[in-house]
């Protein structure tokens, strides 16, 4: 558990823990539509969260939360290896898949929240977490939208490199980090 502070306001970063999944599903439930759009590595409901984060032991979640609301404000997966149907597309750059020192990742702020450095900063703690745990490479989950330039120029921020381009529902960027 890590706390920062953003314009004045204090955040805790944290791994997702169990009882966390009802804050988590109030969290998506209350994205625009457009940022919901934008994330979709798994649904939104109960359930899912519940068989992503109870039934299956490759996945991980890392949360911000406002420490004065209570309330998740960010929030990022990570599967431990890679996506199945990824797999092939990430092939076809050349790329040999190690599922022991890869990971696949998706992260989301909230509306209010969005460019204010809290998806870096949730980033970076989710980073010590996983150089721990011995991942070398980190997967964009589903690429990014090409059309979505805020978030391919954060990811780019973040030290992502783009492999190639996908279509599926519009252009879409695989792109890849690296760990020293």
């Amino acid at each position: 558990m890590h706390t920062a502070y953003i314009s004045g306001t204090s955040i805790i970063l944290r791994r997702l823990e169990m009882a966390d999944l009802h804050l988590l599903e109030h969290y998506l439930a209350g994205l625009s539509q457009q940022t919901r759009n934008r994330f979709g590595p798994h649904g939104f409901d109960s359930a899912s969260l519940h068989s992503l984060f109870h039934d299956q032991t490759d996945h991980e979640g890392f949360i911000a939360i406002e420490t004065e609301t209570g309330r998740i404000i960010a929030y990022a997966i990570v599967r431990m290896g890679l996506l199945p149907h990824d797999a092939p597309r990430l092939k076809t750059y050349g790329l040999h898949l190690h599922p022991q020192t890869d990971a696949t990742y998706a992260p989301s702020v909230s509306d209010d929240w969005q460019g204010k450095s809290l998806g870096t900063l949730l980033f970076q703690y989710m980073l010590e977490y996983l150089q721990q745990v011995g991942i070398q490479r980190i997967i964009l989950w589903g690429g990014v939208q090409e059309s979505n330039e805020k978030a391919v120029r954060f990811y780019q921020g973040l030290g992502f490199h783009t492999l190639g381009a996908f279509e599926y529902h519009g252009m879409n960027l695989d792109m890849m980090l690296q760990l020293p």
